[in-house]
């Protein structure tokens, strides 16, 4: 009974391990993708974290996206503290100054100062071991009237630390929507092809997708972020610690409630001699 006490703690214990460690700021590779920002309201879908005051080796400081509330915010309102990055209309919506509903959501950003300017978000895999990306693509717009052209770079990290590198001509420049002429939103689609994206290929630690400013002045400008997908496939699909946690866990589990059934399948099995 000692060691079935025992097993089973170890057991809970790992379960518990492999279920709170995934999706803490990055996720594994899927062989398909995508995030539509659809449910966006106090918390962003697991992998992705928006940042201010980023740098080219450090992404700055974690924006509390939880202070954000749930109801969506319009086009133009004015950026907050606890606004800077919000949650948007999409990109398939006809744009109005002060559109701020439809099932449609996309990943805001609007810099209300300089710290927030320098921000950036980000996606981050856990690792990409035996993985090959096949293509990426992903919506930008520029979802307001107001303020003058700042580009954004799609760059790279490999590793936790180290320097981001921007994909060669993966860049967006806004465009503001004139209030005075309200149209559909001009939608730009980034795509890279596998050779761009072979990079990414096969590292073992964090692998790390940013859209950063380029902006070196005081620059402020709103981009949204919408329909995110890329494939991939695995050549040896390796897991995750916290995989190899779980499955320890259930066979520590299991291998504790046959210990302890078997003493009384034992005790049924034995049969008194018969007598002469």
């Amino acid at each position: 009974m000692v060691f079935t006490s025992s097993a089973r703690r170890l057991a809970l214990l790992l379960i518990t391990f492999a279920l709170t460690t995934a999706g803490r700021g990055a996720v594994s590779v899927a062989t398909s993708y995508t995030e539509n920002f659809d449910a966006l309201g106090t918390a962003l879908p697991d992998g992705w974290e928006v940042w201010t005051s980023s740098t080219t080796t450090g992404n700055g400081a974690a924006f509390s996206w939880s202070s954000v509330p749930a109801t969506p915010t319009a086009n133009n309102a004015a950026a907050a503290t606890d606004t800077f990055f919000r949650n948007l209309p999409g990109a398939s919506q006809s744009w109005s100054a002060g559109l701020s509903t439809g099932s449609d959501r996309a990943l805001g950003w609007r810099a209300g100062n300089a710290a927030s300017r320098d921000g950036s978000i980000t996606f981050t895999w856990l690792n990409t071991s035996g993985w090959t990306f096949s293509d990426l693509s992903f919506d930008l717009f520029t979802p307001n009237s107001s303020g003058t052209a700042a580009t954004f770079n799609l760059e790279y990290q490999i590793g936790a630390t180290g320097t981001f590198t921007s994909f060669v001509g993966a860049s967006y420049t806004t465009v503001p929507t004139p209030a005075s002429s309200p149209s559909a939103l001009g939608v730009t689609t980034l795509q890279l092809t596998a050779a761009e994206l072979s990079v990414l290929n096969d590292h073992s630690g964090l692998v790390t997708l940013r859209l950063n400013t380029a902006a070196t002045s005081t620059t402020l400008n709103t981009l949204a972020l919408d329909n995110f997908h890329y494939t991939a496939t695995s050549a040896t699909a390796v897991p995750e610690p916290a995989t190899f946690a779980l499955f320890g866990g259930l066979v520590v589990l299991g291998l504790a409630l046959t210990r302890r059934s078997r003493p009384c399948q034992e005790k049924s099995a034995i049969r008194p001699l018969p007598r002469p």
